[in-house]
């Protein structure tokens, strides 16, 4: 199960404890952070603006934020005595797309870890990240090696 900070996450979360309940089927909760988005600015000659710590800083911060969501998850999941493992991503892809560097990760960890289905949304934030997080669930859709339930 895919998760992002969007207000969707507890009705995905729901539907896959739903779906892994009768089943008797263990979830890995999964938030990838794309380190991309939090490279520092870059003045008008190439040189950038900020210090690696303050990108250690955002990274750190933005880890600590999924952690929480996750454990959202495994909350719940221990309310319906479902199994749910928590896994934080940080991809970097020299991709421009953010899009897709997150679904390659996300397809990456399920391809190592033997997952045997995916659940995302389809529905996330607003604006731009509405936009890629459309564009995550397409790539997941289309290049996942397992069945792919995208939940609105």
């Amino acid at each position: 199960m895919a998760i992002d900070r969007s207000g969707y996450k507890e009705k995905i979360i729901n539907f896959t404890i739903s779906l892994a309940k009768p089943l008797g089927a263990q979830i890995i909760a999964i938030h990838v952070i794309d380190k991309s988005t939090i490279v520092p600015a870059t003045d008008a000659y190439g040189n950038y603006i900020g210090r690696g710590d303050q990108i250690q800083a955002t990274e750190d911060e933005l880890t600590k934020q999924a952690d929480k969501i996750l454990s959202e998850a495994q909350l719940l999941g221990d309310k319906e005595k479902v199994k749910v493992d928590k896994a934080i991503i940080v991809a970097s892809s020299s991709s421009s797309s953010s899009s897709s560097s997150c679904a390659a990760a996300i397809i990456d960890y399920a391809k190592r870890n033997n997952v045997d289905f995916i659940v995302i949304g389809t529905k996330g934030m607003t604006g731009l990240k509405h936009f890629l997080l459309g564009s995550v669930a397409n790539n997941i859709i289309s290049h996942a090696h397992c069945p792919v339930l995208a939940v609105r």
